[in-house]
């Protein structure tokens, strides 16, 4: 069950970590690339963008770097003060048009249509479980008609193949304990420990087909994984990132396969780009 206070006070807790694990690794480098591609092709300059779970606001400064006036919003008031002070270091203030701090199950606080484009990135509509409907709702709904949403979120198949790649013994060793077998039919998730000391959130894991049926009144556009040609973990993709070549011609495959309709399950999240419906 989602439950909003614990969610916004661990990720006050999990503090820089957000940031950290899009940079400190290879695979996570790798996901920040993937995800920004998206940004590049459909966030336009003059864009009145939402940053819907923004955290430490690394994508917020993509889309303001691009001359997007971004509304972060976040519902940790910890990641908010990570996303203005990197939005300062990175001189982008005059960019951003507010920080806010809020829940996307429940966006009163903008009108009907009020955004060109909505940003959902990670782990935001993955978090509030039984109500991801809800909150996709209020995400549409605050995109004007013809406007674009990007959402992102975390890939049931791929963090069960995960389970044996990295591997996760624990939950090998205990699959009825660790409800292994009901995670890959229901995709709920929970008792996750973090590097904050605390339990990650529950959270639901979703199929490419369930992300398909997500956003009411949209049209699908795009779909994708992301970092399905490697997993969490892996040595290798710390090599290949040690090679600016072999790097190159890594991130190329990639972009390369994770739109093939077998491996968009497979990746750490699932991306989709749509466009709400004009009628």
């Amino acid at each position: 069950m989602y439950d909003a206070h614990y969610a916004a006070t661990f990720y006050d807790v999990y503090g820089t970590f957000e940031w950290d694990r899009l940079e400190a690794t290879a695979y996570g480098r790798l996901q920040a690339i993937i995800h920004t591609d998206f940004i590049q092709r459909h966030i336009h300059r003059g864009d009145q963008v939402l940053d819907a779970g923004c955290g430490p606001g690394r994508f917020t400064a993509v889309m303001a770097k691009l001359g997007a006036a971004v509304t972060a919003l976040d519902l940790s008031a910890r990641q908010l003060e990570l996303a203005q002070e990197s939005i300062r270091a990175s001189e982008l203030m005059h960019v951003v048009t507010g920080f806010v701090q809020g829940d996307i199950t429940d966006l009163s606080m903008f009108p009907d249509g009020h955004f060109d484009a909505v940003v959902c990135y990670g782990g935001a509509l993955s978090y509030v479980c039984e109500l991801r409907d809800k909150a996709a709702a209020e995400l549409v709904r605050v995109v004007r008609p013809g406007g674009m949403l990007l959402v992102s979120v975390m890939s049931r198949h791929g963090m069960m193949a995960n389970m044996v790649r990295s591997p996760m013994m624990s939950m090998l060793r205990d699959p009825e304990g660790w409800r292994v077998w009901r995670i890959s039919e229901d995709g709920d998730l929970s008792g996750i420990p973090s590097r904050a000391g605390m339990e990650h959130p529950p959270m639901h894991l979703f199929t490419g087909d369930e992300v398909r049926r997500l956003l009411p009144g949209c049209s699908t556009l795009e779909l994708a994984g992301s970092n399905v040609a490697t997993f969490e973990g892996a040595t290798t993709i710390e090599e290949v990132a040690s090679d600016p070549q072999a790097w190159a011609t890594a991130t190329k495959i990639e972009r390369e396969l994770n739109s093939r309709p077998g491996l968009v399950d497979s990746g750490s999240h699932i991306i989709m780009v749509a466009q709400r419906n004009l009628a």
